[in-house]
């Protein structure tokens, strides 16, 4: 043969082009679809550096005017959060030189669709752990700006009071309901937020009469459909993301960001989150992309995505979590 093939895509009426917009295409509206966070949290691009620095403000003073005397003048603080994007993650898939990857279309599109479901997921749960970790942080300090003058607060956390708990209706619609009014109490717009709760616990609180019952609550569930939609004005939504497990060895953690997405065995007891989008900040250099390649050595196609990202909390006081106790 004068041109011998250099891969594989002979076999195939598709280039290799074809097939990665045909799988990644999928990848990308599988993880659109899936992915619940996306949506709600800002996530800003890094570019030429690997750390993103959100600014802090604090808390101007307000004085009064006395005629014949100078109004002194005040300093307000600035401080900062930041987040540091140093680690690719990736979902690698292998096909040998022949395989129904080159010829069916089907393949491609299932495979992406079970790459981008699995990128959403792990995606949501990185923004869910930051927040998370925000309930639990005290107010924001800096070596220099001290408090900010009283501009920010510590997240907002409860703990229920016993065992078995998270299972009855009205002692886990008062914590959920305590922590949004703890949250207004600290001037957080609640109904920009949304309350986050795992299947079992939307099951609960779908028992609660006030939650779905018209006399209190005017079109806000149906439980013969199982559905109900918020609570003290807070949309809900049901997730299986929020962290569920010790995870001591998360593959965002690092020692360069002090392990700041492992799961210790207190996060682990969470079993609702209220969320503001300001209480994450998240920062990509990578955003979810896609690629379809062959190595000859190999003999193999290698079917990638991958994506780097990084999410801190921002405010402690825009997030809340219920916890069950031990």
């Amino acid at each position: 043969m004068a041109n011998p093939p250099v891969d594989s895509t002979h076999l195939s009426d598709l280039n290799r082009a074809e097939m990665i917009d045909q799988y990644g295409g999928k990848v990308d509206s599988q993880f659109a679809k899936k992915s619940i966070m996306r949506k709600f949290v800002d996530v800003q691009s890094v570019l030429g550096t690997d750390t993103l620095i959100n600014r802090r403000i604090g808390k101007p003073d307000i004085q009064a005017i006395t005629p014949g005397v100078r109004t002194p003048a005040t300093t307000n603080t600035f401080g900062r959060a930041s987040v540091t994007v140093d680690t690719t993650l990736l979902v690698r898939e292998n096909r040998g030189l022949l395989n129904e990857f080159q010829t069916d279309f089907n393949a491609r599109a299932k495979m992406g669709i079970e790459h981008g479901k699995e990128m959403a997921k792990f995606f949501d749960n990185a923004m869910l752990t930051a927040a998370l970790k925000g309930s639990l942080a005290a107010a924001p300090t800096d070596q220099d700006a001290g408090n900010y003058n009283g501009a920010f607060n510590a997240g907002n956390n409860t703990t229920l009071a016993s065992a078995g708990d998270e299972l009855d209706p009205t002692a886990l619609y008062e914590a959920c309901a305590g922590i949004v009014t703890s949250m207004q109490l600290n001037d957080m717009d609640t109904d920009e937020c949304a309350l986050f709760v795992n299947p079992t616990q939307y099951d609960v609180l779908l028992n609660n009469d006030k939650l779905i019952d018209r006399d209190f609550s005017m079109d806000n569930g149906d439980f013969a459909n199982g559905v109900w939609k918020s609570l003290k004005g807070v949309p809900v939504m049901t997730t299986n993301r929020m962290p569920q497990a010790v995870e001591a060895a998360h593959l965002l953690s690092n020692a360069g960001n002090g392990n700041a997405y492992n799961i210790s065995a207190t996060e682990a007891r969470v079993v609702a989150q209220i969320v503001h989008p300001e209480s994450v900040l998240a920062g990509e250099t990578i955003p979810l992309q896609s690629d379809v390649f062959y190595d000859d050595v190999e003999k193999m196609w290698f079917i990638d995505t991958f994506a780097a990202y990084g999410a801190v909390f921002n405010l402690p006081e825009a997030s809340g979590a219920v916890f069950h106790t031990v």
